[in-house]
């Protein structure tokens, strides 16, 4: 396997984030979104607040990397299968699906400052304080949570980004969906960190977590000079196979048949949501 270090390459024309789900009558959900400021910076806090009463100890709550793409793909019966749960989806202040220079800041780990295609990389460090301080008492503002099932997603860097929080805050979240995560970025170095990453045994308590690891079977680098493969990402195989031999961690892994890259976002929202909502 050929080293790689750049981006992926994004599509040539920018997406818009329709965000269809804002106009359409929601009966389990009430949708809201506002700009906020954290660390001097914008963004978008996107929020589906369930209508019926929250349980004792608060609502599970699902965050969701890319927030305006994350959005986009959410639909009525996401929300309607799974009334109980709470969402919030932390975005960026662009009409896009995706800020390309701001995720590529914000989801590369900070030990790895690399230029990659003129962005700037290396701030998940700092990112991740932010969603885990600021981010977060904005997010949850007004809203009774359950500071046990707190659920972080993300896809493809966001899902590298996902993994990365479990192994650089463990406890900041109870469980972690982590979606095509880029796992081959710079020369696999999660791997390598995934290797030297300490986590608490399972008499840690709070800090044992749930993992679900999603991919597809027909992923393939947009980049001509690689990494290529058939079949499911291995770097990613391998990650899974590193976290199921660790005693804190509850793993598991979907694969999505005939999924490419872009496809495996839609198809990880119903399993992203089980998993967040449950007990």
């Amino acid at each position: 396997m050929q080293p790689q270090t750049a981006i992926p390459a994004q599509p040539k024309q920018p997406q818009p984030a329709a965000l269809g789900i804002f106009g359409t009558p929601v009966s389990t959900h009430r949708l809201e979104r506002r700009r906020v400021t954290a660390g001097d910076r914008a963004f978008v806090i996107f929020r589906a607040i369930p209508l019926k009463p929250a349980p004792a100890r608060g609502h599970p709550l699902l965050y969701m990397l890319d927030g305006n793409a994350a959005f986009d793909a959410l639909t009525t019966e996401h929300l309607e299968a799974n009334p109980a749960l709470a969402i919030a989806g932390i975005g960026y202040d662009t009409d896009l699906r995706f800020d390309v220079l701001a995720r590529t800041l914000d989801y590369t780990p900070a030990e790895t400052p690399l230029a990659a295609n003129g962005r700037r990389t290396g701030g998940a460090d700092a990112f991740l304080d932010l969603l885990t301080g600021e981010l977060r008492r904005q997010a949850e503002a007004g809203l009774p949570v359950d500071p046990r099932r707190r659920t972080l997603w993300g896809h493809s860097l966001a899902g590298m980004c996902t993994l990365y929080a479990l192994l650089r805050k463990p406890g900041a979240f109870r469980r972690y969906a982590s979606v095509s995560p880029s796992i081959w970025w710079n020369d696999e170095w999660m791997l390598d960190f995934e290797a030297r990453a300490a986590l608490p045994e399972n008499d840690a308590g709070v800090n044992d977590g749930d993992v679900l690891v999603m991919l597809g079977d027909s992923e393939r680098r947009s980049n001509p000079a690689g990494p290529h493969w058939e079949g499911p990402a291995p770097h990613t195989l391998e990650m899974i196979e590193r976290l199921k031999r660790r005693p804190c961690l509850q793993v598991g892994q979907d694969i999505f048949a005939g999924l490419g890259h872009a496809a495996t976002l839609p198809a990880s929202l119903g399993p992203a949501m089980k998993l967040a909502g449950a007990g």
